[in-house]
């Protein structure tokens, strides 16, 4: 009787399981520590959005020879103080309050403060930061728009201006800024925003896209997170939600071309909004002008639409 031989299975060798054990923790090791380091690196990149200041003033009333000007600090919610200039016009006549934008400061915006006091406004221009300032960075929004009732509650308790009507422009945030205090203060007659956003996040997402040279799905995953952790405990009011309680206002929206995102981003809050409104749309918006006859354009196109829609009538 013949007997077959049975063949036997090599087990694997004992290392194998060992090294496919070593080899996991190592790609975990790997990805925890490229984790950290993306981590890390959105970290830097969102402290410096939310840091981000200009505090270099490259001219002032003194620059243009005003002499009918007063500096009138107030003071925020939070203690801190914030500086600014009343340019004073026509007695009782309205005032109209210019709110910087992202990465700029008051000087920035006195050139148009000076046309729009030359035609009688009082015109109030401040900075949302600056020494005396409690808050060491910016949740790009909802603080500048406290900072701003601030503002307008301490500018109509001077004797020169007309209480009862006020004028608004802003820029990137202080568009934001502008944008809620209209919503929430019914003095408000006329508002001016310039390449402005509907919610914190949106400005937060194209400073980052800005600063990497385009988007990237997982540092806006990060960041985002981050921003959010930075700025907890922030009340966010719902610019969209409110919109109907512009009715009344007389709105003019300006697009620059030079920021295609908030420019977007602006056309389409232009289109939500309840009329009356304008939409002007411009190579250039205020923080981007490049030469004089841009200048000149821009603020008279900002000076047209004050006169048109803000009296100077006393009430």
């Amino acid at each position: 009787m013949t007997h077959r031989r049975a063949f036997g299975v090599a087990a694997p060798p004992r290392f194998y399981g060992k090294f496919v054990l070593r080899l996991a923790r190592r790609i975990l090791l790997l990805l925890a520590v490229l984790f950290l380091v993306v981590a890390g690196v959105g970290g830097c990149l969102t402290y410096y959005v939310i840091t981000r200041q200009n505090l270099q003033e490259a001219v002032t009333p003194q620059s243009y020879l005003l002499s009918s000007y007063i500096s009138l600090s107030f003071t925020d919610r939070s203690g801190g103080e914030h500086e600014g200039w009343l340019l004073r016009g026509l007695r009782g006549a309205p005032v109209i309050i210019l709110s910087h934008g992202y990465d700029s400061n008051r000087a920035d915006l006195l050139s148009l403060g000076t046309i729009l006091r030359d035609n009688h406004f009082n015109v109030y221009i401040f900075n949302f930061h600056g020494p005396k300032a409690k808050e060491a960075y910016s949740n790009l929004g909802p603080r500048q728009a406290s900072d701003l009732m601030s503002a307008i509650e301490t500018v109509t308790k001077q004797p020169q201006v007309n209480p009862n009507r006020i004028g608004l422009f802003g820029t990137s945030v202080g568009g934001y800024a502008s944008w809620v205090a209209a919503q929430l203060n019914p003095k408000v007659k006329t508002l001016v925003v310039d390449t402005t956003y509907a919610t914190p996040e949106q400005m937060f997402d194209t400073q980052i896209d800005r600063m990497l040279g385009g988007s990237s799905g997982l540092f806006r995953v990060l960041t985002e997170a981050e921003f959010h952790l930075a700025t907890l405990g922030t009340d966010s009011t719902p610019m969209l939600a409110n919109l109907p309680r512009l009715a009344a206002v007389r709105k003019l929206f300006i697009s620059g071309r030079d920021n295609p995102p908030l420019a977007k981003m602006t056309e389409g809050i232009y289109s939500q909004a309840p009329p009356p409104k304008q939409l002007l749309v411009l190579e250039h918006s205020q923080a981007g002008l490049a030469s004089e006859g841009e200048k000149k354009e821009y603020e008279d196109q900002v000076l047209n639409f004050f006169l048109q829609s803000l009296s100077l009538r006393a009430d």
